[in-house]
């Protein structure tokens, strides 16, 4: 299952990864969230929360549902969950969340406040230099 968080604000879009995860749930979910925040700011972040996450059944769509992510305009990425996962991220094949050519950071589930920091951090900056000016 894939559900957006509340913290989620402007250009910052937390997502809860739990249980196992279908194509369903990322193009119903996902996607769309990445869609529209980057419609609206341009360049987004984007914090995921794996610590209940224990796989995908993606089947044959896994690769087209990757390529369709628009990577380049997720600045930076924070991931949260235990070691195993940062182990197994870096280790094998990247997983539908990771984006490449992203400052990509990882925190233990009892860093999370310090993960949203800094995701956050700029924001204002980053929401600024994206938004068209008003008339």
């Amino acid at each position: 299952m894939i559900e957006v968080m509340p913290e989620s604000t402007g250009g910052v879009i937390g997502f809860l990864i739990s249980g196992d995860v279908t194509d369903e749930d990322y193009m119903q979910v996902f996607i769309p969230a990445i869609d529209l925040a980057t419609e609206r700011y341009g360049t987004i972040r984007v914090l995921v929360d794996i610590v209940d996450f224990k796989g995908e059944d993606f089947g044959a769509m896994a690769d087209d549902l990757i390529q369709d992510i628009k990577v380049s305009s997720v600045e930076r990425e924070a991931i949260i969950g235990g070691e195993e996962w940062e182990t197994r991220l870096l280790s094998v094949q990247p997983a539908f969340f990771l984006f490449s050519s992203t400052d990509v950071r990882f925190f233990k589930p009892e860093h999370r406040q310090e993960a949203w920091r800094w995701i956050s951090e700029g924001l204002r900056d980053l929401v600024r230099a994206s938004a068209p000016e008003p008339r």
